[in-house]
């Protein structure tokens, strides 16, 4: 009943990935019997019954031309302080990125390089200068993402 070559072969799992498997023995595929049809039964949905407001009740208060454009430009980001600072803070980061690249080139051209510790200042600086600029470039993109999301063609 038991054929000993199988035995660590585990049925629920392929064996051909499995432990113990000999590719010269022939493998017998396994299909899952198909499951049971079930009907679908339908349900019919009712709707509720609007509500209709009482006599003494004001009706809905309803947004007016002046009201949307206040909802509007609430939204733009325009008005965004944070959209503001991050803008200035690309533009100073690209510019220090630039500045600092420029001033460790020239000190590795200068004769000022005296230590050890003044040489691994200025390779760190030429190397790390480029990244601020571009984290400066990438803050610029974002902004600019911004705005481009909630950009709306005037009517």
């Amino acid at each position: 009943m038991n054929d000993e070559t199988q035995s660590d072969i585990d049925p629920r799992f392929d064996p051909a990935f499995q432990r113990g498997f000999d590719p010269a023995t022939p493998v017998r595929e396994h299909e899952p019997a198909p499951l049971p049809r079930v009907a679908v039964r339908t349900v019919p949905v009712t709707t509720p019954d609007p509500v209709v407001p009482a006599a003494h009740e004001p009706p809905p208060a309803t947004l007016d031309a002046e009201d949307t454009a206040d909802v509007s430009l609430d939204s733009y980001p325009g008005r965004n302080p944070y959209l503001l600072i991050l803008g200035v803070v690309a533009v100073i980061l690209v510019a220090v990125g630039v500045w600092l690249f420029v001033q460790s080139g020239a000190q590795f051209n200068s004769r000022e390089v005296r230590s050890q510790g003044d040489y691994m200042s200025l390779d760190a600086t030429i190397h790390m200068a480029p990244f601020i600029s571009l984290l400066g470039a990438a803050t610029a993109i974002g902004v600019v993402f911004v705005f481009a999301v909630k950009w709306r063609r005037r009517k």
